[in-house]
C-alpha cells in the first residue's frame, strides 16, 4: 500500500511534538530527580498535568466536528495546539531551577502545574484534530494502517530527539539547559510549519452532523450506552495506566540502580523507541498479510510480552545486570509496538465518521487519564515504597513487578470486546434516537 502524503505530513507534526516530549520526559525529568535531587512525587505530580488537560481535547474535537473556522475544520486546532506547546517550552528550565531551590514552595509548584497544563492543552488539541482528520480523509479500510504510520513517525521523533539530546547534553550542564530547550523548540516549530502546509482544503461549507450527534453531551451518552464502547475505553485506560507507571522512574532507575550517567539514561528512550518501531512494523505486516490475526490477537501478544519485559526489569533491579536491563528495554519497546498497532487498528475500526472528533477526543481523554494515573503512581510508589523498604533496588523491583501483573490482568478486559456487537449496538442507538 502506498503511503498517503497526508499521513506523512500529519506524521511530521507528531514527530515535532515528540521532540518536545522527549526533552521533558528524558532530560528535564532525569535532571530534576537525579542531579537536582527533587522528590520524584513532586516531579511526577507536575508532569502529569499535561495529561489532566485531555478533556479540552474532547471539547475541541466536538467543535471541529460541528463548526469550521475560516473555512477549515481541523487545521486551526492543529495550528493552535502546536503553537501553545511551543510557546511554553523555554520556561521549563527556569521553573526547574526554581523548584530545586524551593521544593516546598506552593507558588513554584503551581507554576510547574500551569506550564505542564498549557503544554498538555496544546498537545491534546493538536493530536485530537490530527486523528479526526485521518478519519475524515482516509478510507475506512486504511485508517488503522494510517494511524499506525503516524504513530511510527511519532516514535521516530523520540529516537531523533534522544540522539540529538545525547550529543547536545552529554553531561548535565545548567548553563546549557536553556540553549538546548531553545534549539529543540525552534526545530519543532519549523517541522510543524512544514507538516501542516496544505493538509486541509479550505471550504465555505458548514459541517452538518446527524441530529442525534449535533450536541456534545447526547453524543457522549450515545457512546456510553454502548456496552462494547465502555469495555473498550476501560481496557484502554487500564492498559495505558499500567504501561505508564515506569514513564518517569525509568531513567532514575538507570541512574540509581544501574549507575549510568545522564547521557546513557537519555538513550533509554532510543532503545525503547527502536523496539517499538520494530514491533509496530512487524504487527502492521502481520495484520496486512494475515487478517485472521486480528487487532485483539496483536494486543494480547503485546500485553504478554510487556509483562515479561517488566518481569525482567524487576529481576535486574534486585540483581543489577546492565546487559539484561538494556535487553529488557528493547523487549518492552517491541511489546509496546505490538500494543500500539493493535490499539490503532481497533480504535479506527470503532471510530464513527459522523462524530470522529468526539470519539478521538474521548480516546485521547481516556488515554490521558490513564497516563495521569500511571505517571503519578510511578513517582508516588517510588517514594512510598522506598520509605517502607529502605532499599532502592527492592523499590524499583516491586514497582516493575506490579506493572507486569497489571498488564496480564488487562487480558480479562480484552477478551469480551467484540467489534460486530459494537457496531450493531451503535446502529441501533442511532436509529432509536433518530426515530
Amino acid at each position: 500500500m502506498s503511503i498517503s502524503p497526508l499521513v506523512l505530513k500529519l506524521g511530521l507534526v507528531r514527530f515535532a511534538t515528540s521532540l518536545l516530549v522527549v526533552l521533558l520526559a528524558n532530560v528535564l525529568n532525569r535532571v530534576l530527580i537525579v542531579e537536582l535531587q527533587v522528590s520524584a512525587s513532586l516531579v511526577t505530580f507536575s508532569f502529569a498535568f499535561q495529561h489532566v488537560m485531555t478533556p479540552i481535547g474532547l471539547v475541541a474535537g466536538y467543535f471541529s466536528d460541528t463548526r469550521s473556522i475560516w473555512g477549515w475544520r481541523r487545521l486551526p486546532y492543529i495550528w493552535g495546539g502546536m503553537a501553545l506547546s511551543l510557546i511554553v517550552m523555554p520556561f521549563f528550565p527556569i521553573w526547574a531551577r526554581s523548584l530545586a531551590l524551593e521544593p516546598q514552595s506552593w507558588i513554584v509548584l503551581n507554576q510547574g502545574v500551569l506550564l505542564f497544563s498549557l503544554f498538555g492543552i496544546g498537545t491534546t488539541v493538536s493530536a485530537t484534530a490530527i486523528n479526526a482528520l485521518l478519519v475524515d480523509q482516509i478510507p475506512e479500510a486504511e485508517r488503522g494502517s494510517a494511524l499506525t504510520l503516524v504513530w511510527i513517525m511519532t516514535l521516530a521523533g523520540f529516537i531523533v530527539g534522544s540522539s540529538l539530546l545525547h550529543h547536545l547534553l552529554p553531561l548535565y550542564n545548567p548553563a546549557w539547559l536553556d540553549e538546548v530547550f531553545g534549539i529543540v523548540t525552534i526545530l519543532a516549530l519549523l517541522i510543524s510549519l512544514w507538516g501542516t502546509w496544505g493538509i486541509e482544503r479550505r471550504t465555505a461549507a458548514t459541517p452538518t452532523p446527524l441530529p442525534s450527534l449535533s450536541r456534545l453531551w447526547p453524543t457522549l451518552r450515545l457512546l456510553g450506552s454502548n456496552s462494547q464502547a465502555l469495555i473498550f475505553f476501560v481496557f484502554l485506560w487500564a492498559s495505558v495506566m499500567f504501561l505508564a507507571i515506569q514513564t518517569f522512574i525509568l531513567t532514575s532507575y538507570g541512574g540509581e540502580v544501574l549507575r549510568l550517567p545522564v547521557a546513557e539514561t537519555t538513550r533509554f528512550g532510543i532503545y525503547i523507541s527502536y523496539g517499538i518501531i520494530i514491533g509496530m512494523i512487524g504487527g502492521h505486516l502481520l495484520l496486512g498479510q494475515w487478517r485472521h490475526f486480528g487487532a485483539k490477537t496483536i494486543l494480547a501478544l503485546g500485553l504478554i510480552l510487556s509483562s515479561l519485559a517488566f518481569g525482567l526489569l524487576s529481576l535486574t533491579s534486585f540483581r543489577p545486570a546492565l546487559s539484561l536491563g538494556l535487553g529488557s528495554l528493547w523487549l518492552l519497546g517491541l511489546a509496546r509496538g505490538l500494543y500500539n498497532v493493535g490499539i490503532s487498528y481497533l480504535t479506527m475500526s470503532l471510530a464513527p465518521s459522523a462524530c470522529s472528533g468526539v470519539f478521538m477526543g474521548l480516546w485521547n481523554l481516556v488515554s490521558g487519564l490513564g497516563l495521569v494515573a500511571g505517571e503519578m503512581a510511578g513517582g508516588l510508589l517510588r517514594d512510598q515504597t522506598l520509605q517502607m523498604v529502605g532499599d532502592l533496588n527492592c523499590t524499583y523491583g516491586l514497582i516493575f513487578l506490579l506493572e507486569g501483573l497489571g498488564l496480564l490482568a488487562g487480558l480479562a478486559l480484552l477478551l469480551p470486546l467484540n467489534r460486530e456487537k459494537y457496531w450493531e449496538r451503535y446502529k441501533f442507538l442511532i436509529a432509536k434516537r433518530s426515530a
